[in-house]
């Protein structure tokens, strides 16, 4: 993840890391999730074979999110996969997931659906949940507690943000075996970043 310091602002920019080799039911689960997604989001208004989308995983929609963790201010882009809304008109956003990992905390999406497969990649059931609710559900299988997540994401904020040098630009990443987090200096700036600073 690249980290800049422009104008007292932390930016956090994802870098594209190169893909592991996958397995090929690894692939194929991957392009289930993309199936479900498509699916899922298809008009049911629509007659059969009519308008028919196909499966492309490089299609997404994106919010930009303003939110608070501890005492940051963030602003954030997120990968969105529909929305949903209540009797009143309201709209919301909604995760699809064909797997139990969770990344739409922080971006307030109120409902998760989830699609269970069986081992041939067929969708047998769907299930909606809240998210506050799965925090409840893998804190009671002892998996993962979010309180504990989220505090470890303020806490590597914190850090950066009295780190980090005004004008630099650096890396961070885990390093091997995963244990540490290291914050290597880094050339460049993303365009983008660089661009954005200059119109303010």
């Amino acid at each position: 993840m690249g980290v800049h310091k422009r104008n007292g602002v932390v930016y956090l920019d994802v870098h594209k890391l190169p893909e592991r080799p996958q397995s090929e039911l690894d692939r194929r689960r991957c392009y289930w999730g993309y199936c479900f997604e498509t699916l899922a989001t298809e008009d049911p208004r629509r007659a059969d074979g009519e308008g028919i989308h196909h499966v492309d995983a490089n299609v997404e929609y994106c919010a930009v999110i303003k939110t608070k963790l501890g005492a940051h201010r963030i602003l954030m882009g997120a990968e969105m996969d529909c929305c949903d809304s209540t009797d009143d008109g309201r709209r919301f956003y909604v995760e699809l997931k064909t797997s139990r990992e969770i990344q739409s905390f922080l971006a307030g999406v109120p409902y998760i659906v989830i699609g269970f497969r069986d081992d041939s990649g067929r969708l047998v059931r769907t299930e909606r949940l809240r998210t506050k609710d799965i925090t409840h559900r893998v804190k009671m299988k002892n998996y993962w507690q979010g309180g504990v997540c989220l505090a470890f994401a303020d806490e590597v904020l914190c850090w950066l943000y009295g780190t980090v040098k005004e004008n630099e630009d650096y890396i961070l990443q885990f390093a091997p075996p995963f244990t540490r987090l290291e914050l290597l200096q880094a050339q460049s700036c993303p365009d983008v970043i660089t661009n954005h600073v200059l119109q303010l």
